[in-house]
């Protein structure tokens, strides 16, 4: 074979031999090009899907802000209703023997109910009776008439008495006396289990 000849092959084998080169890098650049396209496309996915998942939680918690701000804004809505009458006013409390008897109302008189006398408010008010003492609080119902004893302004059952104080042998208490409006304590229980709800 002449050198012309194997001159030419060598030439032939070079070029062909650089064209699978180009062949084979050409191949592989577009698999990872592809790949690399596909790797973008899911990370603006994750990514719309992050943000997207951002969002309504964003949404989901700015509602429940909203809500639990209505619900404490109904709570001091009623809280403004409560009328104070007296907030130094003097209360004892019920002995056993009436226990049994009929008061001013009609109703039969139970030490163990929460229940109050008062010279004025008609029966049935409800009064938030507080120990200026302990700040400790009692809801009662008025349905007599009384106290007769001179600086006294309410009569409360021992039971809520009891209620407000845990000094033994105290006969009498330096309170603050309010009117409740009507259904406040379901109108409050309703509100407040609503806003326990948002605290799970």
């Amino acid at each position: 074979m002449n050198k012309k000849v194997t001159h030419i092959l060598s030439l032939t084998i070079f070029l062909l031999a650089a064209i699978g080169f180009s062949i084979y890098n050409t191949h592989f650049s577009t698999v990872e090009q592809e790949e690399n396209n596909e790797t973008r496309v899911n990370s603006r996915e994750l990514a719309s899907l992050a943000v997207n998942d951002t969002s309504d939680v964003l949404l989901e918690s700015t509602s429940e802000i909203t809500d639990i701000m209505l619900i404490n804004s109904e709570l001091l809505s009623l809280e403004n209703e409560v009328e104070v009458i007296n907030e130094s006013a003097k209360t004892s409390y019920y002995h056993d023997k009436f226990n049994g008897k009929k008061t001013a109302s009609g109703q039969v008189f139970n030490n163990g109910k929460y229940t109050a006398a008062h010279k004025t408010l008609p029966f049935g008010s409800k009064l938030r009776v507080t120990n200026n003492e302990n700040d400790e609080s009692v809801i009662v119902t008025v349905n007599d008439r009384g106290p007769f004893t001179k600086g006294r302004h309410l009569d409360l059952s021992k039971q809520a008495f009891l209620d407000i104080t845990h000094k033994k042998g105290v006969g009498v208490l330096n309170v603050k006396i309010e009117v409740l409006p009507e259904d406040y304590e379901d109108s409050k229980l309703d509100l407040q289990e609503s806003l326990d709800e948002f605290m799970l």
